[in-house]
């Protein structure tokens, strides 16, 4: 079996403050898209978020779903995060993320079957035919109001408003804060009459290494709120990001969802697609789509040479074969989500597949040469259907696309038994019928000046994420 890699990666905008009073201290690098401060002579590093974002666009609710990763030496931990009303608080299960990139695990990319049981090299045909990326009656007086305490897991949390940013630093002050960021952050948020919730993290959900440092991640927690758009609390990370950052996003949603504008991950994915799925088979609108995005790209980069291309990384619109995974991961998991096949492709049986080699070699040759049966066994072995699946391209597309073959085996996923069963745990947070888009941003701290308005992709373009390309994340 193979493992899976499990990269830590930056999610939520997060204010994260320590309990203490101090100086702020910034001697790591950071490399999550957070703010963080540090109490007097201690140090605490952020290297680590991920958000999952779901969007009702009927009901104006949102929800998001955060597990900062800590490292340092402060006694204690805790964080301040922005919502534009008053959010509702849920522990989630601690793997929940671990779960959710399992989940989205590409498929293998497939490969080619020499299906003529004889040897034999192919040709390219036309590998250089296409060029080739608060409500109303809040009141300005300078207090902080308490509107909520509670537990949420193992964390302290206080729901608070504040009239500015001088009261809220005198809050935190009060109550063993120590803040040095910049006000004017701060005060962009509370303009927008935005809630923050405020929790403190025990140091003891994370390990303790020998030099008294602890590292860890706190349990996943689940901000539910209202919102006229699916947002992102962005300009508030800028604060703790040195040079750039790296944010993963998982967007549940009616639609498939992605960054507007110049953002969009549609600057990298189409490209790929167009170049690596259709190859020549596209038709003169695609080229044309293809060579167009080339030219924005290059000019792009031309006047912005730091210019990053957000990256989608999995793209499905859940349906009952997703679902089936939730309910039993060790029967289902293997072949779920296989992704769009290239046009007249069909998924073929391997009895029917052995049956037709062998009849398409008779045609040529009276009967079946050693080599030949040693290599229908051989077959039988290697393409069993626990393994994976094979398919059968159509003719009028052979040699035009990304493999030049008739026939692809695509195999399935292989990860350890005990994770698969804990996909269980995903029930109730995946629902049939929404769209799963999960992509990836470098952002650079001169691009934090704003927070992000997440967008709809337009029907006739949403398009399921395609496993076979060969510069498909791992």
């Amino acid at each position: 079996m193979k493992s899976i890699k499990l990269a830590s990666v930056s999610g939520l905008a997060l204010l994260v403050v320590l309990a203490g009073f101090g100086r702020q201290t910034m001697q790591s690098p950071v490399q999550a898209a957070c703010c963080y401060f540090s109490a007097k002579d201690k140090d605490v590093n952020q290297p680590g978020q991920k958000a999952f974002i779901t969007w009702d666009p009927q009901r104006k609710l949102e929800a998001f779903t955060v597990q900062p990763k800590f490292e340092g030496n402060a006694g204690d931990f805790g964080m301040v995060i922005p919502t534009p009303s008053r959010p509702k608080l849920d522990e989630m299960p601690r793997d929940f993320f671990k779960d959710l990139a399992m989940y989205t695990i590409l498929m293998p990319l497939p490969e080619a079957i020499d299906s003529s049981l004889i040897e034999h090299k192919y040709e390219e045909e036309c590998s250089d035919a296409m060029g080739g990326a608060a409500p109303s009656s809040f009141k300005k007086n300078g207090h902080v109001r308490v509107l909520e305490s509670g537990v949420v897991g193992s964390l302290d949390y206080k729901i608070i408003l504040a009239d500015d940013a001088s009261g809220l630093f005198q809050w935190l002050k009060s109550n063993k804060y120590s803040y040095g960021g910049d006000e004017t952050t701060l005060q962009f948020y509370i303009k927008k009459k935005s809630y923050f919730t405020v929790m403190k993290i025990d140091p003891k959900q994370m390990k303790k290494a020998a030099n008294g440092s602890y590292t860890g991640e706190i349990t996943p927690t689940r901000f539910t709120f209202s919102s006229a758009q699916c947002f992102y609390p962005l300009k508030i990370t800028q604060l703790s990001v040195k040079d750039k950052t790296d944010a993963l996003f998982y967007v549940q949603a009616p639609n498939q969802m992605d960054l507007p504008g110049d953002w969009s991950w549609m600057h990298s994915y189409r490209p790929m697609y167009l170049t690596y799925m259709l190859g020549c088979s596209a038709d003169q609108q695609q080229q044309s789509e293809l060579t167009s995005r080339t030219h924005w790209l290059n000019t792009k980069r031309a006047k912005e040479p730091n210019y990053e291309t957000t990256k989608l990384e999995w793209a499905k619109s859940l349906g009952a074969a997703e679902m089936k995974v939730l309910e039993d991961p060790q029967k289902n998991y293997a072949l779920m989500a296989a992704g769009d096949l290239p046009p007249g492709a069909k998924v073929m049986d391997l009895n029917n597949f052995l049956v037709e080699i062998k009849a398409d070699y008779l045609k040529a040759n009276k009967q079946l040469q050693p080599y030949a049966k040693q290599q229908l066994v051989s077959m039988e072995d290697k393409y069993q259907p626990s393994k994976g699946m094979i398919v059968k391209y159509d003719p009028k597309t052979v040699g035009r696309g990304y493999l030049y073959t008739n026939y692809g085996w695509y195999p399935a996923r292989e990860v350890p038994l005990d994770d698969v069963k804990g996909l269980t745990r995903l029930k109730g947070h995946l629902h049939q019928g929404q769209w799963l888009t999960k992509f990836r941003k470098i952002l650079r701290k001169d691009e934090m000046t704003h927070d992000l308005i997440l967008a709809d992709v337009p029907k006739q373009q949403q398009q399921t994420y395609i496993r076979i390309m060969p510069t498909s994340p791992p």
